[in-house]
């Protein structure tokens, strides 16, 4: 059976950036991996995974997780398998999914591929983030990885150790797509503020 490591914190707590490294290990390794990213989440680029510091990877651009488990099976049935066989599969902003992102999950693991992804731990409001139908939410994710790499940001207004993630303006929508323009990292007496 494959691992599941679930990297997750607020905004800006570097998740993306500790996927990259690992994935990059991985590549040293010469262990072979497909990279996925939700289509929804197009702020710096369609066909790479860039984190805030402009540091890109490759990566396939995924409309739903239907289509990750179908990409996976098809690299499987391919003739790279042969040459390249697939350990890895390496999931960025996992929350932008519908919640049957876990049954693919336990599906390609019991594939023997380790899946490792990096989602929002909770929404603006301190809530478990919901998976895009809100049917389920990160925190079962969390519950059924094997690995759970827990990071912390800087607070943008005290400079304090940041655990929550804390959006600028009026809107009450669970989700917005954005950067610094719309949200900061807060310790918790400046998310309570």
């Amino acid at each position: 059976m494959g691992k599941i490591t679930i990297v997750t914190g607020p905004m800006f707590s570097g998740k993306t950036t500790e996927l990259q490294r690992i994935q990059s290990r991985e590549e040293i390794a010469k262990r072979k991996s497909l990279f996925f990213k939700p289509q929804i989440d197009d702020r710096y680029s369609e066909k790479n995974v860039i984190n805030h510091n402009g540091h890109k990877a490759e990566a396939i651009s995924a409309f739903d997780s239907q289509e990750i488990l179908y990409k996976v099976k098809e690299y499987l049935n391919s003739e790279n398998q042969k040459q390249e066989p697939l350990i890895n599969v390496f999931i960025d902003e996992i929350q932008f999914f519908n919640s049957i992102i876990i049954d693919i999950i336990k599906e390609i693991t019991s594939l023997d591929i380790n899946v490792y992804c990096s989602g929002l731990n909770q929404t603006f409001e301190g809530k478990p983030f919901p998976f895009k139908d809100k049917k389920d939410h990160i925190g079962t994710l969390m519950a059924l990885s094997d690995f759970i790499i827990h990071l912390d940001a800087v607070c943008n207004k005290c400079g304090e150790v940041a655990t929550k993630t804390y959006r600028t303006g009026d809107s009450k929508e669970t989700v917005i797509i954005g950067g610094t323009e719309k949200y900061q990292a807060r310790c918790i007496k400046c998310f309570m503020d």
